[in-house]
């Protein structure tokens, strides 16, 4: 029994439309990157997808051929005959065909019946997409060079912008951020995986079709029996001459259609990241011409709200660079290649159409791909997406914008550039968000004590307020606290710790009025000594930290005026004249080294 196109594909004949599409987009996965590797000919298998594509793809074209599958399944020879007979022999030019013998008949009536103007006459009988070439953008060793070398300095120049003085301390308070980030996202990825597996065990397995699509595409040139019989269909010189050069193009470079998450996730991360570097510059420029103020630039930079501006404003960014070029910076960092309207014969690939299905699927990836890029559920949708394409080969708005993914080996100098460019934004997010989430966390601590108040002194002990300090403590109660406990233990003295608290109060009282009037008066050194007593006994209180910070800074100590001016802002998060105290001393730490380099 002669072979059908539903057969070839693995589909039943009566599958809807998208279950037909998959099947092609499975068959030109399978053979569209492969290179001669002794598994057979993959011209011969491109020019058999380009037929299958040009009968299932068009609804006309599909109807007629489940028509023409009808006719096969008829009784006997003589009913096929006649109807070929009725239907088309007034269009034979030879009269003497119905003197051959049966199969030539059938074979000539089915070649009459399928190659019939049935579909419109400005539809192409040739796949354009299958001779796509490769992008040849940045292929060259110089070109190459000179992009990397690109994206490396501005890296590096953001770093040396961003980075604070004290890198030390900053470098361990990210790097604590970082830990933990990367074990919430390992336990994310952890549960989603095992959803996933779970699911997929307790799935009923149903019986698929066994396609046979390698033996159609070993007949159907010489037995036109996937085709019902046919001639070869209509291939033109230039068609073929444009799919060898092609598939030879793929096959030196590379290129494979296997999927690679982790290229295609590092890739989405270092375009996501270099464009928020080009937006924070942007932003820094507005903010410091006066049209963006303070309280708008802190939220636009906001760990929590910046993710969501960037993702979204790299939409129709992404959009543009695929429609023209076919890549974005991190895909051509990590050999990624996309290419539209796949399996499709017929659809439109003029730039319009290219520009309308490219700004689909980069709004389709930012709504279901990355939440919207909402830090909290991105992750979760990330890690489902990874599953979808290491089972499934392919993810949801791929498979919708009818885009096939494909990859080459990225080179050295490509991984190099993208994995180190990917660590150093890593540090510069990081430098630039721990601060205001630790505000946050502070902030909603302060909410949620706030919100509480049954049990307050349960909920603020491990805050930084001033309930549990020695120095909150009000002097009559900690006398009577004192005297009880004298009275019940025998072992402590109330007028002792009378005077211990006495005394401490004196001091701290001392210390508040001279420390800031010797910073009034000029006399830095004293009011340094003054104030750093002073914190060592309220170092919970922003306000020692301040005034040591000043008199530090007024010395030339920048180093140790900026960790006295962070350590108030962590108790005063909304002291903004703490960020200039800082901004002024790191300005003072690079004159000094400008000025020590001169001598």
């Amino acid at each position: 029994m002669k072979a059908t196109l539903y057969e070839a594909l693995g589909v039943p004949q009566f599958a809807p439309d998208e279950e037909v599409r998959a099947a092609l987009r499975r068959l030109i996965r399978k053979y569209y990157a492969k290179t001669r590797d002794g598994q057979g000919n993959v011209e011969e298998a491109l020019r058999f997808i380009n037929h299958a594509s040009r009968i299932l793809s068009d609804p006309e074209h599909r109807q007629h051929y489940d028509k023409e599958l009808a006719v096969t399944g008829e009784a006997n020879t003589e009913q096929r005959i006649s109807r070929f007979v009725s239907n088309v022999a007034g269009t034979v030019e030879q009269p003497g065909t119905a003197t051959h013998d049966d199969d030539e008949v059938i074979e000539a009536a089915d070649e009459k019946l399928l190659t019939a103007p049935v579909a419109a006459p400005e539809k192409t009988l040739h796949h354009p997409g299958l001779t796509e070439r490769v992008a040849s953008f940045g292929r060259s060793a110089m070109g190459q060079l000179a992009l990397c070398l690109l994206f490396g300095a501005f890296i590096a120049a953001a770093i040396v912008f961003v980075t604070p003085a004290d890198s030390v301390l900053v470098a361990k308070q990210v790097l604590v951020w970082l830990t933990l980030s990367l074990l919430v996202l390992s336990l994310i990825y952890g549960i989603v995986h095992g959803l996933s597996w779970v699911r997929r065990d307790r799935l009923p397995r149903i019986p698929a079709l066994i396609p046979q699509t390698d033996l159609a595409i070993l007949n159907w040139r010489r037995e036109k029996s996937v085709f019902l019989g046919t001639d070869a269909p209509q291939e033109d010189a230039s068609w073929i001459f444009q799919l060898r050069m092609a598939e030879l193009e793929r096959a030196k470079s590379g290129r494979t259609s296997e999927p690679r998450p982790w290229n295609r996730l590092a890739a989405r991360l270092f375009d996501y990241a270099i464009w928020g570097l080009v937006l924070a510059l942007l932003l820094s420029e507005l903010h410091g011409a006066g049209v963006v103020g303070d309280e708008v630039a802190f939220w636009l930079g906001h760990p929590l709200l910046a993710p969501i501006l960037i993702t979204f404003s790299w939409i129709p960014i992404e959009a543009l660079l695929i429609a023209s070029l076919q890549q974005t910076p991190g895909k051509w960092l990590f050999g990624v290649y996309l290419q539209f309207s796949i399996s499709n014969a017929y659809a439109r690939r003029d730039v319009r159409a290219q520009l309308e299905r490219a700004l689909r699927r980069s709004f389709h990836v930012w709504w279901a791909g990355i939440a919207c890029g909402f830090p909290l559920l991105a992750p979760v949708l990330i890690a489902l997406a990874y599953e979808k394409v290491a089972q499934q080969g392919e993810t949801k708005w791929d498979f919708a914008e009818d885009c096939l993914v494909t990859h080459s080996p990225p080179g050295i100098l490509n991984t190099v550039t993208g994995v180190v460019g990917l660590a150093a934004m890593l540090w510069l997010y990081g430098v630039a968000w721990h601060e205001p989430m630790s505000e946050s966390i502070v902030a909603a601590k302060r909410a949620v004590a706030g919100w509480t108040p049954s049990a307050p002194s349960l909920l603020r002990r491990g805050f930084q307020g001033n309930v549990g300090k020695i120095g909150s403590i009000d002097p009559g109660v900690a006398r009577a606290s004192a005297s009880t406990s004298a009275s019940d233990t025998g072992t402590v003295n109330d007028a002792d710790t009378t005077a211990l608290f006495a005394d401490r109060e004196a001091r701290l009282a001392l210390l508040r009025g001279e420390g800031p009037r010797m910073l009034r008066a000029g006399n830095w050194r004293r009011a340094a000594e003054l104030c750093r007593a002073w914190s060592d006994l309220e170092f919970w209180n922003a306000e020692p930290w301040r005034c040591l910070g000043y008199s530090l800074q007024a010395q030339g100590f920048h180093q140790d005026a900026i960790a006295a001016f962070r350590r108030a802002a962590q108790y005063d998060p909304l002291d903004s004249s703490l960020d200039a105290a800082i901004d002024k001393s790191q300005r003072g730490i690079v004159v000094d080294f400008l000025n020590r380099y001169r001598r």
